[in-house]
């Protein structure tokens, strides 16, 4: 005698049951009608402006200088080099970047900050700034800022000797949206 599997055991079965999720979660997430695909539409594009006036699109800022991004005032205060880092020298054609950035709280929730939020660009090569400088006793580490609150440190990463050298900070990963500092 042949046993029958129960229904919730075979495969077929899982495979609908998945399909149906997916569908209702399409239903779900799709506009009902024109006024929330256009209310949707408006809110985007008046978040954009929003944003445009924090930070103009493509502007490089020199050293010092102070940019805003999601009310994070952001100034890269120095920038040293070097060619050789604890004893230990860069990749071929590299020298050492230190960097020292300035992070400010200007808005009224906490924002969370983090040393890998910030790359290193040359010849369109982005890299982290991981190198640990034993010479610099002031690294920035991550954190939380509180409204109104700021926070110094120093990175340091190797990048291309010759050419343009630039700062890139990105507070989210899930986003495009950068300031770009240029070093050299």
């Amino acid at each position: 005698m042949q046993k029958t599997k129960a229904w919730y055991q075979k495969w077929w079965a899982w495979v609908l049951i998945l399909l149906g999720i997916f569908f209702v979660i399409s239903l779900v997430n799709s506009p009902q009608d024109g006024k929330n695909s256009q209310a949707a539409t408006t809110k985007k594009t008046s978040a954009s402006k929003s944003t445009a006036k924090e930070t103009p699109a493509n502007t490089i800022y020199k050293v010092g200088q102070t940019a805003t991004i999601d009310h994070v005032q952001v100034t890269v205060n120095n920038v040293k080099t070097a060619t050789t880092l604890n004893d230990v020298q860069p990749k071929t054609g590299n020298q050492y970047y230190t960097v020292t950035v300035t992070l400010k709280n200007s808005g009224r929730d906490k924002v969370s900050y983090n040393p890998f939020d910030f790359k290193i660009k040359a010849a369109g090569n982005q890299t982290s700034l991981d190198e640990i400088n034993i010479d610099e006793n002031n690294q920035l580490d991550s954190g939380d800022l509180t409204a109104g609150g700021s926070v110094s440190g120093t990175m340091t990463g190797q990048a291309k000797a010759d050419g343009s050298v630039e700062l890139i900070y990105n507070p989210s990963y899930f986003s495009d949206r950068h300031l770009t500092f240029k070093l050299q």
